[in-house]
């Protein structure tokens, strides 16, 4: 064993290290300015309201990413003082790279920012602009610049001033038939009385109501016929007309008590110069070709196959796809009024049937009557089959190296209704190395496990069910899936173990971030056909083991709600949360009770079970960086004949998308530590129940080839674990109680690095170290004391290092 290092003693040596390294940088940052230049070291930004303003951090970060000139980037945006890392890189190759042009420096190096100081005032302008829009009319810029040696330091002071609240909004519209429609749609306005006036309120609110003028026939009223004006006078004030000096008083009054101004606006909708803005439009005619592509652009090239569905033309070169599909997901019809939405739903939904590689939908105006429009909807057919491979190469905890391949197919347009049919087959290895054994180096290598499966499954883009259509919008309707496998798991000394699976569910989408999965039936049949001598030997001292590794039947029904919001927020400050809901065994435990009572037989054993899954997840931008969090978990209860979950539905952790300081399925359950050994490694640690908490920082490092190749950092900690639902004796400490919860969660800290090529792949290498152990008594876990690098035997038990593809959430 050697020395354990003095902690205390480095960490008292890191802080001045790292200011050294910055004093370095610093002097090396200014080296080759002239006598005139100064370099921008640091822009600062004080923000000062008259009144309370809740978004002030927001509004500050904004503040600061709109001024014109800022100094060179610092290391990671980490660092405690500032280490212009890329600008030293720089100097430190000066006369090679300052008599490059910019567009041929490496990305990894930057030049002097020099200070401009004709910037300054244009800064301010951007300041007082964006003030403005947010509704702070009188903001007040000002500025000084501090010189210390050859650095510059801007400082800008915002006087922001006073916002205002929404008092009163009149809306001012020249025709009756408009001014129903916005009558009739106040619900989700976004000017409210009462609140916050901002004018991206007003862009806002024009082209929403824009919309939905729109999407009543009026079809050629654009933003251009809607304006708005605001009165800022607040009138209360001036009540009194025959008193100049109490109107006075209540002025000033008003101005030093913490209450906002208010603010009027008036919403003006005129004609303008398009007269045909207030004309209503109808649908004449829909013409659909769904095989566009397929003319030759000849005069006399006409369909050969002309359909008409509910007023609804199809015309095909060849039926590629069965029109009654295609008409379940248009979202117009001859006399209704024209609608942008429907128009953009219909666009939208027929791309979801994935057989088109373009879409076309064309309005064309009556030129004569002006109030109807007849529509083309051209399709072009994409590649109908699809083949995909994949290979991949791993190792893990129980194998020295795995390795695994799969093959796809997947038909797009199965029997000509847009259905989607896939088939894959997989396969894999998990081998283990002997490094003391003799003979050539693959004589060392002996099989551990091999894993093979087959499944398929049909999506189909409708609704298949002995319940009315009726119940879902069209815009909605569920898609129904069926899936088939077969897949296999070979540990070639202990077991084999069979699982064959189908199952049946709705998909559908309730709005843009919301969906649900309902599956009415789903079915696994495990079966053991081989277990080794030994292997059997430990099941029948392990009640626990015994019930995972048994033929077990399992039907049951499960539903699953998803909220997505990324895609809307635009990849900025948004969430997800999964819940699912599952059960199994109450129907064929009835079927069961109802044959033995009858007919005097029973089944094969089978499961039951409740089980509630839960994934939250926030993801919280802020400069240059995310920090994103994730809680997720389980709650799985066997009821009746069961005693566990069945070995496929149960829980565990560990790996790189888990606790990523211990490997995958090595952590619990609880606080159980294996002290006689009689566990072989190949037995997977389950239960059922787990928490996790995971948390990362996520950074940019550098781009590397040319920006080809984005790395970027990560700092993580992951906090959690796995129990049993009940005491078991073959397990102490396993089970669940909040009483323990403090000792039986585990936690680990670490550091990683994602290389992002290409936006296409992510290649993730992470490094953890297990901080506290469930399964240690003494200092309730915690194991910061055994920490030691030096050590060869704790950095092998210790440090543990995952390479996945993808980030863990």
């Amino acid at each position: 064993m050697g020395r354990r290092p003095d902690y205390k003693k480095t960490g008292r040596y890191m802080v001045p290290a790292l200011l050294v390294l910055a004093i370095l940088s610093a002097c090396r940052s200014t080296k080759h300015l002239k006598e005139d230049e100064y370099l921008l070291w640091k822009n600062r930004l004080d923000l000062r309201t008259d009144k309370v303003m809740l978004n002030k951090g927001e509004i500050k970060d904004n503040l600061e990413s709109i001024i014109a000139q800022k100094p060179n980037s610092n290391y990671l945006d980490l660092s405690p003082v500032k280490v212009p890392m890329k600008l030293w890189r720089y100097n430190r190759r000066y006369k090679k790279l300052s008599i490059r042009p910019d567009s041929l420096l490496p990305k990894s190096v930057e030049r002097p920012v020099l200070l401009d100081t004709s910037t300054i005032g244009k800064s301010a302008q951007n300041m007082k602009a964006y003030l403005f829009n947010q509704g702070y009319f009188y903001a007040k810029v000002s500025d000084t610049i501090t010189y210390k040696k050859k650095k510059a330091t801007v400082s800008y002071k915002v006087d922001a001033g006073s916002n205002y609240i929404i008092n009163k909004i009149n809306y001012l519209v020249d025709d009756s038939g408009i001014n129903a429609v916005i009558q009739s749609h106040q619900k989700g306005a976004s000017i409210v009385t009462g609140k916050e006036f901002t004018y991206g309120q007003l862009e806002s609110e024009r082209s929403r109501l824009t919309a939905i003028i729109n999407n009543h026939g009026y079809r050629r009223f654009t933003l251009e016929n809607i304006t708005f004006k605001i009165d800022t006078m607040e009138k209360s004030m001036f009540r009194v007309a025959s008193s100049p000096f109490e109107n006075a008083v209540n002025f000033i009054a008003q101005s030093k008590s913490n209450k906002k101004s208010t603010i009027d606006i008036d919403v003006i909708v005129r004609k303008a110069e398009d007269t045909l803005a207030y004309n209503i439009f109808y649908i004449n005619a829909i013409s659909v070709y769904p095989d566009a592509a397929t003319a030759s652009g000849s005069k006399n090239d006409t369909p050969k196959i002309v359909k008409r569905i509910g007023g609804i033309e199809f015309r095909y070169y060849h039926e590629y796809v069965h029109p009654k599909v295609l008409y379940e997901h248009i979202f117009m019809n001859p006399g209704n009024l024209y609608s942008k939405e429907n128009e953009d739903k219909t666009n939208a939904k027929l791309g979801e049937l994935g057989i088109f590689q373009n879409i076309r939908v064309q309005p064309r105006e009556n030129r004569v009557t002006r109030d109807s429009v007849e529509y083309n909807i051209f399709l072009t057919k994409a590649p109908k089959h699809d083949f995909t491979t994949n290979y991949e190469i791993s190792n893990g905890t129980t194998y020295f190296l795995g390795n695994s391949l799969s093959l796809n197919y997947m038909n797009k347009n199965f029997l000509k209704g847009a259905n989607l049919f896939s088939i894959g087959a997989n396969g894999g290895l998990e081998t283990n190395y002997n490094d003391a054994a003799a003979g050539d180096i693959f004589k060392r290598f002996s099989l551990l496990t091999m894993y093979y499966g087959l499944n398929a499954s049909i999506d189909f883009p409708k609704f298949l069910a002995p319940v009315p259509k009726s119940l879902f919008s069209r815009s909605n309707l569920p898609h129904t899936i069926f899936s088939l496998g077969e897949n296999v798991i070979d540990r070639v000394d202990y077991f084999k173990l069979l699982n064959t699976s189908a199952h049946f569910s709705y998909n559908w989408h309730e709005t843009d971030i919301k969906t649900w999965s309902f599956a009415p039936a789903f079915v696994n049949v495990i079966r053991v056909p081989y277990i080794s001598p030994s292997f059997q030997t430990i099941l029948d001292s392990n009640q626990y083991l015994k019930n995972s590794y048994r033929k077990t039947f399992i039907e049951g029904e499960s539903v699953t709600y998803k909220i997505d919001n990324n895609v809307k927020k635009h990849g900025i400050n948004y969430s997800y949360l999964r819940l699912s809901f599952e059960e199994a065994g109450g129907i064929v435990g009835a079927v069961n009770k109802f044959g033995a009572a009858v007919y005097g037989f029973d089944t094969i054993p089978y499961a039951q079970y409740t089980k509630f899954d839960f994934d939250g997840r926030h993801y919280l931008t802020v400069k240059h960086s995310v920090f994103a969090f994730r809680f997720y978990g389980g709650v799985g209860l066997p009821y009746g004949l069961s005693e566990s979950l069945p070995y496929i539905k149960q829980y565990f952790v560990g790996g790189p998308y888990s606790m990523r300081g211990w490997r995958i399925r090595t952590l619990g359950p609880g606080s159980f530590r294996d002290t006689s050994n009689r566990l072989p490694n190949l037995v997977d640690r389950t239960g059922d129940i787990k928490l996790e908490l995971n948390s990362e920082y996520r950074f940019p490092v550098a781009p590397l080839f040319a920006g080809a190749v984005k790395m970027n950092g990560a700092l993580f900690a992951d906090v959690g674990n796995m129990w049993l639902s009940r005491a078991n004796k073959d397990y102490p400490g396993g089970e669940f109680a909040f009483s323990k919860l403090g000792q039986d969660l585990a936690m680990d800290l670490g550091v990683g690095s994602r290389f992002d090529i290409a936006s296409f792949l992510t290649f993730r290498v992470d490094v953890a170290v297990p901080v506290k152990k469930p399964s240690i008594a003494e200092n309730s876990g915690w194991v910061f004391n055994q920490v030691d690098f030096s050590n060869p035997t704790w950095r092998k038990d210790n440090v543990i290092l995952n390479i996945s593809i993808g980030y863990p959430f």
